[in-house]
């Protein structure tokens, strides 16, 4: 085309009286030499025609068959290995047109309904479930539908799907058998483990209203006894009333003790959170242990340098139950010296602090001191009683009603606890 331009631009500078004059002088052996611009024109346009046919005959047409080719191979490649997908499935995969018609059925399918062809047969026959659904709007929803059935004593979960582009729906199934054994494995499991916490809370409700009607006796009628023989018997006699009173308080508080643990770990624990008077709480316990104190010559105090107006937002069972597990366990490991309960305040908060001069702990065993079932020596060998849970429990007390506590303590030399309790 550009040649043609250049051709008709040089003619038309040449009139056309010129051109005609000069083409009578031109002979025919001229006229048709490649010195003609014209006969060359017309030769390279044949030229280049037929190069162009050759290029897109011989190069562009065997390309494009063989993209052709390629994308087609590609798309059976795709259909074969969905194919193998379906086929190599565990799971059974069922494909059906507008009408419900099986088109597509892997061999798990066939297996899980006991089918030999499913192909042909209309889906909500082999499923019942799917009778309650619309297929053509099914079919044109994006919308995926499940539901659970039982075949042959199998569990299944189905996933209903429409593909609305090629007009079809597809059913995948998944063999849950397993699943909802486990599943009802669980429920029984739970079952049983509500049972079994049932039985222990009433097991334990009895066994301690058995301890204490017979503590209730021995300790009624020890102190009639010791009221009636007052005076009358010797320091001998004086001590083994004490050591009767010192020990029914003891198992009274150890079946306490393990009402309350069990009460804390099964969350069946209510609290009764009210303004009460801290002093009045902790100077009960204090009054309930000086028998302990006679009986061991202990110097026993109770020193508030704040007064005895302590108010504070708590649980009053739970709080008795803190100071007298703590002042009990420093009964237990302190055989001389003293027990010293100081009450501060500090920060806007009411500080009580228990000192005993008695055996101290560790520092390796004070990071477990607060851990359930725990003693520092145990085995039928070991040197003090106890259950091992009281101080868990007055772990978990002292949360209870947002308090914090602290613990200091020396191997042979004592310790003390310390509990910090926001004012009212």
């Amino acid at each position: 085309m550009f040649i043609f331009l250049l051709i008709f631009q040089d003619t038309a500078s040449v009139s056309l009286d010129t051109t005609f004059k000069s083409l009578q002088t031109v002979s025919p052996e001229a006229f048709f030499s490649f010195s003609n611009p014209i006969v060359f024109s017309f030769i390279f346009l044949i030229v280049t025609l037929f190069v162009s046919f050759v290029y897109y005959r011989f190069v562009i047409i065997p390309l494009k068959q063989r993209f052709l080719e390629e994308k087609e191979n590609i798309r059976l490649q795709q259909a074969e290995v969905m194919a193998l997908f379906y086929e190599l499935s565990p799971d059974p995969i069922l494909r059906f047109d507008v009408t419900g018609k099986i088109i597509v059925a892997n061999e798990a399918a066939q297996d899980a309904f006991g089918k030999t062809m499913l192909l042909g047969e209309y889906v909500e026959k082999i499923i019942k479930n799917l009778s309650s659904f619309n297929l053509g709007l099914l079919v044109n929803s994006d919308e995926t539908q499940r539901f659970y059935m039982e075949i042959n004593h199998k569990a299944y979960e189905f996933l209903v799907n429409g593909v609305p582009k090629y007009q079809f729906g597809q059913v995948y199934g998944r063999d849950i058998t397993k699943l909802k054994e486990a599943e009802d494995e669980l429920k029984l499991a739970l079952i049983q483990a509500e049972r079994a916490k049932k039985l222990k809370e009433e097991f334990l409700s009895r066994i301690s209203h058995e301890i204490r009607s017979p503590l209730v006796a021995i300790q009624g009628y020890s102190e009639l006894i010791k009221s009636e023989l007052e005076g009358e018997f010797s320091p001998e006699f004086k001590q083994i009333f004490q050591s009767i009173e010192n020990n029914s308080k003891r198992l009274y508080r150890t079946v306490d003790l393990i009402l309350n643990i069990a009460q804390v770990y099964t969350t069946s624990y209510e609290s009764n959170y009210k303004v009460i008077n801290l002093y009045n709480i902790i100077d009960e316990v204090f009054k309930n242990f000086s028998s302990f104190a006679d009986e061991k010559d202990i110097d026993y105090k109770l020193i508030s340098n704040v007064g005895e107006d302590l108010k504070i937002v708590g649980d009053e069972y739970s709080l008795t139950q803190i100071f007298d597990n703590i002042i009990d366990n420093a009964f237990k490991y302190t055989s001389e010296g003293e027990i010293k309960i100081t009450l501060d305040k500090t920060k806007g908060k009411i500080k009580i602090s228990i000192k005993d001069t008695g055996r101290g702990m560790s520092n390796d065993y004070v990071e477990y001191l607060f851990q359930p079932f725990t003693q520092e020596f145990s085995g039928y060998t070991r040197p003090y009683d106890g259950t091992g849970v009281g101080l868990a429990l007055v772990k978990s007390f002292v949360e209870l009603n947002k308090g914090e506590i602290e613990v200091s303590s020396n191997l042979g030399e004592g310790s003390t606890f310390t509990i910090y309790f926001d004012e009212a």
